[in-house]
């Protein structure tokens, strides 16, 4: 684990994880009308308000609010997967990125949902599409 600085923010970076490959039933299931940018990325940043522990889970996915299409999670850099923890510190931000498969081209607005369960799922409503597919969210 490094640390870095955000700002005046130190950030607790947590160690690369292996490259995850699609699943090849996913890739049989994305159809002509996923965006040919390729994937989508989502730069994150949470700030723990007390001692806390962060992780992402593989459930998580992009959801079209035009077309109800949902774009599973291919790969997640700086955090850990569950069941792992990366423990957290009062005040000490981290960042981390997680890459989507692409979205469709008739998307213009999608949420970020973490399905798990149990409570504290993150969920960032309202993403709207940009040209790039490249987007940073503060939780």
């Amino acid at each position: 684990m490094s640390k870095s600085t955000f700002g005046s923010e130190e950030l607790v970076i947590a160690p690369p994880l292996p490259l995850e490959r699609v699943d090849p039933l996913l890739r049989t299931e994305l159809c002509s009308d996923v965006d040919e940018r390729g994937q989508v990325t989502v730069h994150l940043s949470f700030t723990a308000d007390f001692m806390d522990g962060i992780r992402i889970w593989p459930s998580t996915y992009l959801l079209c609010r035009n077309t109800g299409h949902r774009s599973p999670l291919v790969h997640a850099e700086g955090i850990p997967y569950a069941p792992t923890w990366l423990a957290l510190p009062p005040g000490k931000l981290v960042a981390f990125t997680l890459l989507f498969a692409a979205l469709p081209r008739a998307c213009s607005l999608f949420d970020l949902v973490e399905e798990i369960p149990e409570d504290g799922g993150f969920h960032v409503p309202g993403i709207a599409r940009n040209g790039m597919d490249v987007y940073r969210v503060g939780l």
